[in-house]
């Protein structure tokens, strides 16, 4: 029995062994019909019979290979490498599999150098220059083309290497080398539909895209190939054909995804476009066409964070990419960052001055500079490339605006007007440009000129009106607002210019009966309703605008601006834990909205959840890695909470973003000097006077730290250099305070009088003085400071609070009044608390007095004065016990 059993296995062992060899013929009959998907169905069959079957697998990784499935084809190929296949048969493919990842390091680790096989040594030279290691790449293929002669690959490699260097002569000689040696080989092939394409021979390009695909019907990347031609020359129905049969071929290709998304970019579909990028980024993060893609989609979105972080991903392996560099330079210049954009591109324009695109921009990166006269240069060298571009001529006007020079500023607005009549831009901007000259007459003319080319232009009768006004006729003017709402019944600007004239007439209800009548018209219209919910505001109406606002983001839940909106309404009113719900719900959808979490950080902060702001930070500056701002503020943050290691790593984030970033720079210092470190203070102010160009700023702070380590005549010296360089408030505020303590009060008090008759509206100096004149007893002459900037400012919170104080000394009964009215204003600041405090504990009404002074004892616990208020307080209501200092 036993004997038989033995049989019977070593026959079902033969029958399996026939039937897996039967499957791999099979498969290799089908891949010779043209028909891989049977191939690769009869494949998958074997391997679930066998497992372990290293040809298959390989076989099975190469179809997934050519079908453009870079990741099952990487799976089944290293699963071939476990199984013990020859190396030599599955590296070349795996290569190649890693290097359409954009897998570059991961291909030079898991593929060693090794001179005997010229095809590995290929790819990685490959990667190499995917590295951006160019030098190294390019002595990889010149060795392999030294021991093997007419190597095919190693010719390709340096054809690419040509092609990237705008040699197309050389790389069109080594392409038809490698051709020569093998007449089908199918990367040289499609390297030469590639060169043929930038030579815009796109009739020879499809020729030999159609070469690959007759030699290969079963490959998925001809069809690619020719989809990427047709979209570059506009045929996109035909590229739709295309990419349809190549994700028949292979549902799972990436690159047919991107190639879709290039096409649907094409066609304006954003949207659509980046969710098939997610696919793509998802499966291959480093693959370097989708992540510039994806960055210029999402500009295209608006959604700039992200944006940014692809297109740096791209730039950090291809620097200097002209094109990947103007899209983050617009990406920049949109989230206001023009330094940081022209430090991008700047390196670029001497070598593309024939780039109409870069000219322009760097015209407008100047101007938002501005710095007027680069602007206005480049912008004439844009006019030269396309001199009939009527907005070239206005953008060369906007900057001889910002150099003052108005004269020829107008003749280039005339100009673009005279080119193109029918585009109201250049008209408007004329027009804008008089009124900026203060020469209502000419902007009247401009506009009527305007007019008659463009009367139904609501927007162009509302700027009709804006004139009208300043040539102080009110009645033409909204005759011309009118005639605007006329036009388009929802026209917000006319709105809002009616809305303006009725309350200066005092006569809020027309102007929300006309708000509501257009509403009417557009009941969905949420700047409609955020305007009324203004209009109501103006009016002290809190529950109506509530009531707007609220309705504007029940309309529009998902639009992130209308739900921040309310939110600061809330906090305005209040309403702290109804703001932090709703800026929460709008995290929840819009996890990485640059505005909502800033809002959130100082939500927590309001909400005393240090650990929750900081948390919110933390992850703002993930979604702006190149924001100095949330730097120092995450900086700030961390110092409160002792956190000095991390403050000082977030400042030197902060001024490795921005050398002369002035917050950082000031919060670095102050946190040193804090921690009694002198000498590193002063190496770091040693090294922005380096950087300092004209700013004063280093030289206080070198005071400041002399200062700090009492060395007061040095201190002075520095102190008089900043302000004598850039004469300032600010700067004379430190100097003036050096000056008192080397005992030159009256020269002190002399110097800010002088700077406050030439500066009085500068209520933060006259607000310091008042307080020095306060500490020097000085009441009366302290008092007529405060009483200047309550003159200038009635509802100045400190100056009420301050001049509350020094009323009290007097036994002045105003006093209270005065309290009160700045703790309306500022009610969670601790000094007025406490001056509100202990004015009613000085009248006896504890019941008020106390819970004042304990808040703000709690708000600013080391601040002396306000604990012993406290005290006084809690002694005076029979608490004893609680009053003794701890």
């Amino acid at each position: 029995m036993l004997r038989v059993l033995w049989v019977l296995l070593l026959l079902a062992g033969c029958g399996r062994m026939q039937s897996d060899e039967q499957l791999m013929s099979e498969a290799r009959q089908y891949l010779a019909a043209g028909d891989t998907r049977a191939a690769v169905i009869q494949l998958k069959n074997l391997l679930q019979r066998t497992p372990s079957s290293g040809p298959a697998r390989v076989m099975l990784g190469q179809l997934y290979l050519g079908a453009g499935d870079v990741l099952s084809a990487d799976k089944e190929l290293r699963r071939a490498m476990d199984l013990g296949m020859p190396p030599a048969n599955v590296l070349p493919l795996l290569g190649k599999s890693l290097l359409l990842q954009g897998q570059y390091a991961r291909l030079l680790e898991d593929i060693k150098a090794d001179p005997k096989q010229p095809q590995l040594q290929v790819l990685r030279g490959h990667a190499l220059v995917g590295l951006d290691r160019v030098d190294e790449g390019r002595a990889v293929f010149a060795q392999v083309l030294a021991e093997h002669p007419g190597q095919p690959g190693a010719l390709l490699g340096q054809a690419r290497l040509a092609l990237d260097a705008h040699d197309r002569e050389t790389a069109l000689r080594l392409i038809t080398q490698a051709l020569q040696g093998t007449p089908d080989d199918v990367d040289a092939l499609r390297l030469q539909g590639d060169l043929l394409r930038t030579l815009g021979q796109t009739a020879g390009a499809l020729t030999a895209y159609q070469h690959v695909l007759k030699l290969g019907p079963e490959l998925v990347q001809p069809h690619i190939d020719i989809a990427s031609l047709y979209i570059q020359t506009g045929k996109l129905n035909e590229a739709r054909a295309e990419l349809a049969v190549a994700r028949k071929i292979s549902p799972n290709s990436l690159m047919a995804a991107y190639t879709q998304a290039l096409l649907d970019f094409r066609e304006g579909k954003l949207a659509a476009a980046q969710e098939r990028l997610q696919l793509v980024l998802r499966a291959a993060p480093d693959h370097l066409p989708s992540n510039l893609l994806m960055g210029t989609v999402l500009r295209g979105l608006a959604n700039y964070p992200q944006a940014e972080q692809h297109l740096r991903k791209f730039l950090d392996a291809q620097p200097g990419h002209a094109y990947a560099s103007k899209q983050l330079a617009a990406v920049l210049m949109a989230t206001g960052n023009p330094e940081q954009a022209l430090a991008i591109v700047e390196p670029l324009f001497d070598n593309n001055q024939q780039d109409l695109e870069m000219m322009s921009l760097a015209g407008e990166i100047y101007m938002r500079l501005r710095q007027y006269p680069q602007s206005a240069s480049y912008f004439e060298k844009a006019s030269a490339l396309a001199p009939q571009t009527s907005m070239l001529h206005a953008a060369i006007a906007v900057s001889h605006i910002g150099m003052g020079d108005t004269a020829r500023a107008v003749a280039e607005l005339e100009r673009a007007t005279s080119l193109d009549g029918k585009s109201s831009r250049a008209g408007v901007l004329l027009a804008l440009t008089h009124l900026r000259n203060k020469d209502y007459a000419k902007a009247l003319t401009a506009v009527k000129q305007l007019e008659s080319q463009n009367g139904d232009n609501p927007m162009v009768q509302n700027l009709k009106g804006g004139v009208l006004l300043m040539n102080r006729d009110r009645a033409g003017a909204r005759t011309a607002f009118e005639r605007a709402l006329a036009l388009d019944p929802v026209y917000l600007p006319a709105l809002d210019n009616l809305t303006q004239m009725d309350l200066v007439d005092k006569r809020p209800e027309p102007a929300r009966l006309r708000l509501e009548a257009a509403l009417s018209k557009d009941g969905k219209n949420a700047d409609i309703m955020t305007a009324l919910a203004n209009l109501a505001i103006s009016q002290g109406h809190a529950a109506q605008a509530g009531g707007w606002l609220e309705r504007a983001v029940r309309e529009h839940p998902d639009v992130p601006e209308l739900n921040l909106m309310l939110a600061q309404f809330y906090v305005r009113n209040k309403e702290l834990p109804k703001a932090l719900v709703l800026t929460q719900k709008l995290l929840a959808t819009n996890p990485a909205n640059a505005e909502a979490l800033s809002f959130m950080a100082e939500l927590q902060l309001r909400n005393r959840n240090n650990d929750a702001a900081l948390d919110h930070l933390v992850k703002l500056a993930v979604v702006q890695p190149s924001s100095p701002q949330v730097q120092v503020r995450i900086a700030v943050l961390r110092s409160a909470t002792g956190d000095n290691d991390g403050a000082l790593q977030a400042l030197n984030k902060a001024l490795s973003l921005q050398a002369n970033y002035a917050p950082a720079q000031v919060g670095l210092v102050t946190l040193l000097l804090e921690q009694r470190a002198y000498g590193k203070a002063m190496q770091a102010v040693r090294g922005f006077q380096k950087t300092a160009g004209d700013s004063a700023l280093p030289y206080k702070l070198e005071a400041d730290v002399q200062m700090a380590q009492k060395n007061l005549q040095p201190a002075l010296a520095l102190y008089r250099k900043a302000y004598d360089m850039q004469p300032s408030g600010a700067l004379l505020i430190p100097l003036h305070g050096a000056m008192l303590q080397a005992g030159q009060s009256r020269d002190a008090r002399s110097r800010v009088l002088q700077w406050l008759d030439a500066h009085p509206d500068d209520q933060t100096t006259r607000l310091y003085f008042s307080s020095s004149l306060l500490a020097d007893k000085d009441f009366t002459a302290s008092q007529a400071q405060l009483e200047l900037i309550l003159k200038q400012s009635p509802r100045h919170a400190m100056a009420l609070n301050n001049l509350a104080w020094l009323y009290q000394q007097k036994k002045d009964p105003r006093a209270l009044a005065l309290a009160e009215q700045a703790y309306q204003l500022a009610p969670a600041d601790a000094s007025v608390m406490d001056t509100l405090g202990w004015l009613l504990a000085e009248q006896g009404r504890l019941d008020r007095a106390l819970p004042l002074l304990k808040s703000a004892a709690a708000t600013a616990p080391a601040n002396n004065d306000i604990r012993d208020h406290l005290s006084a307080a809690l002694a005076k209501s029979g608490e004893q016990r609680a009053a003794r200092p701890r």
